[in-house]
């Protein structure tokens, strides 16, 4: 039995490597046919990325080449524990994370998120050195997370605390190897206290240049109310109705952005800010008595495309499930060459549906025949990245409904590809 397990192991790791040669390939030809493209998207909010994208204007190409290469230094520091010897293997695995469809597509588009993206991996890494590496590497791991996270909230105001998790674990990973070492413990709560407040500096600067503020309050009737708020305004106050009038509900209930764009500003400037968030309350209370099983069905569908968007993407474009940014994603990605974006997309999306399903039997194949997969260290990272993707996943979740843009957490759908690496790569079965 356990050699069996062995050899059907050693199958699967020349699966992966089939499989992702061929993404590597698709993904080479549809990255150079586009290289001289842009992206038709809207221009994006924030402090640091439209400076960026200003100063160098007209030359968006540089710009591809900084995300490409920020991607790729990522990729490579966090498959650096698996990676063989030689530089073509190693550009290998690199590229395998690199041409993951809804990555590439952020790389060469004029948006943060591949910068975003790049920037939690390499939380991640650091937080990885600071409970694996040596003790001396403690704190540069633990000024690297800090980095990374000021950087973050300067491109995308919400990781001011959406990308806490992973510099907080960093600092507790330092801490517990640093008992009894009074002088250095003292220095560590120092460097994330000041790592902290230009994380918030920087989240505080963003989010004013961005301009845009959503409370608690409108997230949930954002989430719950669209999109049947017009069905749903029959059980509104009638002052809330007088105050913003019917045309304002219909015309909210055309787009899932009008929540924001329409009925926001509406309610805030007849009743103000203060008064507005009872009316949200309400708004998401009526939706949820009258129709909870569909708001939960909506919700299961966002998380899946938030966490999984190759797995659903094409159940999507079929019609499947409810409004996303998805289709919109999809048809600017493949204005320029339709066909090469279709026969790329579609195999990504079959491909990774595969690549999971053979990572969860390698594992249990190497559990089968006496390895051990996963060792206690393992599970202290995993654990780690579960609550950082987790606390992502129910932010953009339940910011809103109908508005599931795959783009904002491209950087999960690497990491699962990066297990599938990590399976085939690992020293112990080479």
């Amino acid at each position: 039995m356990k050699k069996a397990a062995g050899i059907l192991c050693v199958l699967l790791k020349g699966i992966f490597f089939a499989g992702f040669s061929v993404q590597i390939v698709l993904g080479v030809i549809w990255m150079c046919a586009n290289f001289i493209e842009v992206q038709q998207f809207a221009r994006p909010q924030g402090f640091l990325y439209p400076c960026l994208t200003d100063v160098l204007a007209g030359a968006p190409q540089i710009v591809y080449l900084l995300q490409l290469g920020l991607a790729g230094y990522a990729g490579y520091e966090l498959l650096r524990p698996v990676l063989p010897d030689g530089r073509a293997w190693r550009a290998w695995y690199v590229l395998a994370l690199l041409t993951v469809p809804v990555a590439m597509q952020c790389h060469l588009a004029l948006l943060p998120f591949s910068f975003a993206g790049s920037l939690f991996l390499l939380e991640f890494v650091c937080f990885r050195n600071a409970a694996w590496g040596k003790k001396e590497g403690g704190f540069r791991a633990l000024a690297g997370a800090g980095c990374c996270w000021a950087v973050l909230a300067l491109l995308l105001p919400e990781y001011g605390w959406l990308g806490l998790p992973l510099p907080a674990f960093t600092f507790l990973a330092v801490l517990l190897r640093l008992r009894g070492e009074v002088r250095r413990l003292v220095s560590g709560i120092l460097l994330f206290a000041v790592l902290s407040c230009v994380a918030a500096s920087c989240a505080v600067l963003t989010k004013k240049a961005e301009g845009s503020e959503r409370t608690f309050w409108f997230s949930m009737a954002s989430r719950m109310s669209w999109p049947t708020i017009w069905e749903d305004s029959v059980f509104w106050p009638p002052e809330l109705l007088d105050g913003i009038s019917r045309e304002t509900v219909l015309e909210t209930d055309n787009a899932p952005g009008n929540m924001e764009r329409v009925l926001k500003p509406a309610v805030e400037d007849a009743f103000g800010k203060e008064k507005a968030q009872e009316y949200y309350r309400m708004m998401a209370d009526v939706a949820c008595r009258l129709r909870w099983p569909r708001i939960v069905r909506q919700i299961g569908w966002d998380a899946l495309i938030y966490a999984i968007p190759l797995a659903v993407l094409q159940e999507q474009l079929k019609g499947i499930g409810y409004e996303s940014c998805s289709g919109r994603n999809y048809e600017i990605m493949g204005i320029s060459h339709p066909v090469l974006t279709k026969y790329y997309m579609s195999y990504g999306c079959w491909w990774f549906v595969t690549a999971l399903a053979g990572t969860a039997a390698f594992l249990i194949l190497a559990a089968v025949s006496g390895r051990k997969p996963v060792q206690r260290k393992t599970w202290v990272l995993g654990m780690g990245y579960l609550v950082s993707a987790g606390v992502i996943l129910v932010y953009y979740v339940m910011r809103g409904a109908g508005t599931a843009d795959y783009m904002d957490t491209s950087a999960l759908s690497v990491v699962w590809t990066a297990a599938a690496l990590f399976c085939m790569g690992e020293k112990q079965w080479r």
